[in-house]
């Protein structure tokens, strides 16, 4: 039977990338994304999805809302009849510096990024449970592993993700799920590409870059292997192999770094 996997935040940037790595395996592809399943985005995901070999089934879903969670996964069962692998991905990231941060910025990052995570977790792990087998993996970030400054509100949204990924894992071992968060650098997504983050790296560098390209460009040759910003597709090659590699299958309760040497 055809693995499933369900990918929040799928329509694009990382999610797509997750997505696609995954229906060149023949998979089963739920994106759950917040925009409509009739927009040109979704409806644009789901048809590369099924090019390279998979099926999808898109379902709106706002992960700050429970009831659109529950509801992911119910219409993904109905459908397929598993849910084999889960990639907790939506996330948001704005910028402020710590005692400029309003409450409801905080606390609209903390809903998204880590109370999504667990909602999504929680919800996951009772289809899981039954099938006694299945793969959860968090994105988090490299921004969980260090103080990041202007980002405040996003690192401890990004803590309590691997907070959260070893207390589940403990959790559901006995079940023969894992549970793993994997933490990426800078990934050149749209989400990377706006003007609010150039603005923030400059801020951060004391440059004045003015395209993503040259600031990529410049930031790149600081680092120890030579790379500032991955691919999307880096992030997915290592989803794949933690979600579906026999070598991963004892791999649980882990924080796993990808970060082209950043953290050095």
């Amino acid at each position: 039977m055809k693995k499933t996997v369900v990918i929040t935040g799928g329509a694009q940037g990382q999610g797509l990338s997750h997505a696609l790595i995954f229906a060149k395996k023949g998979f089963n592809i739920v994106i759950g994304d917040r925009l409509d399943t009739c927009s040109d985005i979704v409806q644009e995901a789901v048809a590369k999805i099924k090019e390279e070999g998979g099926d999808a089934l898109a379902v709106k879903c706002d992960v700050t809302k429970t009831d659109e969670v529950e509801k992911m996964f119910k219409e993904a069962d109905e459908k397929y009849h598993s849910i084999d692998i889960v990639i907790s991905n939506a996330g948001i990231m704005t910028f402020g510096a710590t005692w400029e941060l309003t409450d409801e910025v905080v606390l609209q990052t903390i809903d998204i990024n880590l109370l999504g995570t667990w909602r999504v977790n929680k919800e996951a792990v009772k289809y899981m449970m039954k099938q006694n087998s299945g793969r959860i993996i968090n994105i988090s970030s490299t921004a969980g592993l260090k103080g990041t400054p202007n980002l405040c509100h996003y690192t401890m949204s990004k803590f309590g993700v691997l907070g959260l990924t070893k207390t589940l894992a403990k959790e559901v071992a006995k079940y023969g799920i894992t549970v793993n968060a994997l933490c990426p650098t800078m990934v050149k997504t749209p989400m990377t590409e706006r003007p609010e983050f150039l603005k923030y790296i400059n801020n951060m560098n004391g440059k004045n870059w003015e395209s993503f390209e040259e600031a990529n460009e410049e930031l790149s040759q600081k680092r120890a292997m030579g790379v500032a910003f991955i691919s999307p597709e880096d992030v997915s090659k290592m989803v794949d192999w933690i979600a579906t590699s026999d070598e991963a299958r004892l791999i649980t309760g882990a924080t796993l770094p990808l970060d082209a040497g950043s953290m050095l």
